[in-house]
């Protein structure tokens, strides 16, 4: 018994030894002396080995079953497949998204456009529907300026003015000739200057408009006591009739330049100093009060207005020292400038039709010059019509319709849309990009057709 456990710790060195009271002890290795060799346990050894054949078998037969062929499982295969076509259907309803939900285009335009050269280009305003519309604008204004006398002359002058006369009498005209006495409402007479025929009332419903017209009239006798600014004026002969309210006058322009005695005056030189100073101050003070109030659909060319100013013919003082009022009076024809436009188009391109006429881009008329066929135009509201040419170049740029060039790009063949191109006159090239890539047909939704103007 004693030989077998001292055999134990030999094989065993670090094994534990459990005592009768279950405690452990760690027992080293440590050299034995006997008197005799001690024999291995065969036995025990056998058994102690058997491991390592235990092993080489597994070994053995591990490799043998690796080295075995495998038939590949069905089931497996079913799966592969399920994969792949999963795989392929995720592709195919991508290219389906990409060119359905996602498909758009992007047409390019590059429209047409010239400039063309007008060389008094003669055309006529009228208020016929076959001419270009005109209107009459009027604007005036008055000011006061001190100014040095250092002319002198005795002097015997009357005053002179002008007045509008009206005729609430009758629907037939009524002549005043020249040298008929009218007299103010403080019964100061005067006369008129030239003979003149009073148009005759007309009817609006029920009510009067009196027709009118303007005249000259100079004082009766001379001296300061005429000059002044009269409101009512009446026709002296026409007194105790139904004509003396019915025939009468306002004043137009204040009665000036009455005077007797020894007066001072503006000479030449004194004139010309003020006409090329304040005179020249005013005409522009009255060109930017007409242009602020040019109504809209309306042009105002520089050469279509005339520029009127008074001070009066004799600007007498009794002092050298004095004060005189400048009124200056500017009058011009508005053009309507869609009907300008129109008719300039008309003359450029005789044959041009209505369609390719409503894509061009509206023109810049104000970089043409403006000038009267007749260099003595006269500027009031008696002219009924006028020629006038224009001169300089002139540039048309075409705008192709997009709304309606997207309606009929939808759902069309990219390589089929050419002619849609070339039947739009204002059409110089087109290019047609879709997206995706492969697509070859456009959206069949109008607002996925992106229509870009591009200037060349």
């Amino acid at each position: 018994m004693n030989r077998r456990k001292l055999e134990d710790v030999k094989f065993h060195n670090n094994q534990k030894i459990i005592t009768k009271s279950q405690e452990s002890v760690d027992i080293k290795a440590a050299p034995t002396y006997t008197d005799k060799p001690i024999l291995p346990n065969f036995k025990n050894s056998s058994s102690k080995y058997d491991f390592l054949n235990k092993k080489k078998s597994t070994s053995s037969s591990t490799q043998r079953i690796f080295q075995t062929p495998q038939l590949p499982s069905k089931k497996t295969n079913i799966r592969k497949a399920i994969i792949f076509c999963f795989i392929i259907s995720l592709i195919i309803g991508a290219i389906y998204l990409l060119s359905t939900v996602f498909l758009s285009a992007n047409v390019t335009i590059v429209p047409k456009n010239k400039i063309f050269e007008l060389k008094h280009q003669v055309f006529m305003a009228s208020q016929n529907k076959n001419n270009i519309p005109f209107e009459l604008m009027i604007v005036s204004e008055k000011e006061n300026k001190d100014i040095v006398l250092t002319s002198s002359i005795d002097a015997s002058e009357k005053a002179k003015g002008e007045i509008t006369l009206y005729n609430e009498y009758s629907k037939n005209p009524q002549k005043i000739i020249a040298g008929t006495f009218i007299s103010d409402e403080k019964g100061i007479s005067y006369k008129t200057n030239s003979t003149i025929s009073i148009p005759g009332y007309t009817l609006d419903n029920t009510k009067i408009i009196p027709g009118q017209i303007s005249v000259e009239i100079t004082s009766f006798l001379t001296g300061e006591n005429y000059n002044g600014s009269p409101s009512n004026f009446y026709i002296n002969s026409f007194k105790n009739t139904t004509k003396y309210n019915k025939i009468y006058g306002k004043l137009k322009t204040s009665l000036s330049g009455g005077v007797v005695g020894l007066v001072y005056l503006m000479d030449e030189k004194g004139k010309l100093d003020l006409e090329s100073a304040d005179v020249s101050k005013l005409q522009d003070k009255l060109m930017r009060k007409l242009s602020a109030q040019v109504p809209e659909g309306y042009i105002l060319y520089p050469n279509a207005v005339k520029f009127t100013f008074n001070y009066g013919e004799n600007i007498t003082s009794k002092n050298p020292n004095t004060n005189i009022e400048i009124i200056g009076t500017l009058s011009a024809f508005l053009l309507k400038e869609n009907n300008l436009s129109q008719s300039i188009i008309n003359k450029l391109l005789p044959e041009i039709g209505i369609k390719e006429k409503s894509e061009i881009k509206k023109l810049d008329l104000s970089s043409l010059s403006f000038n009267f066929t007749d260099k003595n135009q006269i500027i009031n509201k008696e002219i009924e019509n006028f020629d006038f040419d224009i001169t300089g170049n002139l540039k048309l740029d075409w705008i192709p319709n997009s709304n309606e060039l997207q309606n009929l790009l939808v759902g069309k063949n990219k390589d089929n849309v050419a002619y849609i191109f070339k039947e739009d006159p204002g059409i110089l090239s087109a290019k047609v990009n879709i997206m995706p890539i492969w697509s070859s047909t456009l959206p069949t939704n109008s607002n996925k057709i992106n229509i870009i103007l591009k200037n060349k």
